[in-house]
């Protein structure tokens, strides 16, 4: 098998459309940036229609390139398709997919209600994968290309208190790879990217509260870590810090592991209740 490598830097690649979901804030927003600034246009897809138009009029100003904005919510189970339909309309192939929209929800799963976690198994699960299938004669037709997966270190073990969140990267981190292996001989260079814990509105959003996860890194440096890994031609980019440890996990007694991982994401009413002796 011919491992296909992705280097953003050369003539080739000027040009040509990428699509970021997510793009409104974080990480998908770097990649906005980081892409323009390499000369590729670039499909903006999230909710917050405000915030897409004024980073596609920044980065067409700073970058000279092209955009086009398409405010979906993923949760929509006719979502990937509909954003399909509208790049199909404008005549845009596109040449690189970043499947980086996700949610999650810290605390008791118990306590949320059960279409919420319906909603998050569609935009973390089903959406990246329809999305992967939809453009998959994008990508074909002008391999080399390349299909980002953001996975997370949640995906390494089973994580209680955050346990859809983490069934679903778990999904995605062996549906990235699988990938990779049935389509590198196609030319198209499927990474899976690990991203450590990162300063944006995730935790946020998700109702993060104190834990034993204190330090965040940068949206820029996973951003660019992931470029780099793919002129490369790397299937998997572990960015985050300590995963040897978590993937070490897989080879330990399971009821050590969880007791280990719960103290970890406990809320703090339950923190005395997890603490006991590891």
């Amino acid at each position: 098998m011919q491992k296909p490598r992705i280097d953003l830097d050369t003539p080739d690649w000027k040009g040509h459309w990428a699509l970021v979901t997510g793009a409104s804030s974080g990480i998908g927003r770097e990649y906005c940036q980081q892409l323009a600034s390499k000369g590729l246009n670039v499909v903006l897809v999230a909710r917050r229609e405000e915030r897409l138009r004024d980073l596609a009029a920044e980065i067409e100003s700073q970058f000279g390139v092209r955009t086009l904005v398409i405010v979906s919510d993923l949760a929509d189970p006719s979502a990937a398709k509909r954003v399909k339909d509208a790049l199909d309309t404008a005549d845009v192939r596109v040449r690189l997919l970043v499947n980086n929209a996700a949610f999650g929800r810290w605390g008791r799963i118990e306590l949320h209600a059960p279409e919420l976690y319906q909603a998050m198994i569609q935009v973390d699960v089903a959406a990246p994968t329809r999305l992967a299938l939809e453009f998959f004669p994008h990508l074909a037709s002008l391999a080399p290309s390349a299909l980002i997966m953001l996975s997370s270190p949640a995906a390494l073990q089973p994580v209680p208190y955050m346990a859809v969140y983490a069934a679903a990267k778990a999904y995605i981190h062996a549906l990235g790879q699988a990938l990779y292996g049935e389509w590198s001989e196609r030319g198209i260079l499927v990474q899976t990217l690990v991203p450590g814990p990162t300063a944006t509105e995730f935790d946020e959003i998700a109702g993060a509260y104190d834990s034993a996860i204190q330090k965040r890194g940068r949206a820029e440096e996973v951003v660019r870590a992931s470029l780099r890994a793919l002129a490369a031609g790397e299937p998997v980019v572990w960015q985050a810090r300590n995963t040897l440890a978590q993937r070490l996990f897989a080879l330990l007694p399971a009821p050590w592991v969880l007791r280990k991982v719960a103290r970890m994401f406990a809320p703090p009413d339950q923190q005395a209740r997890v603490g006991g002796k590891s």
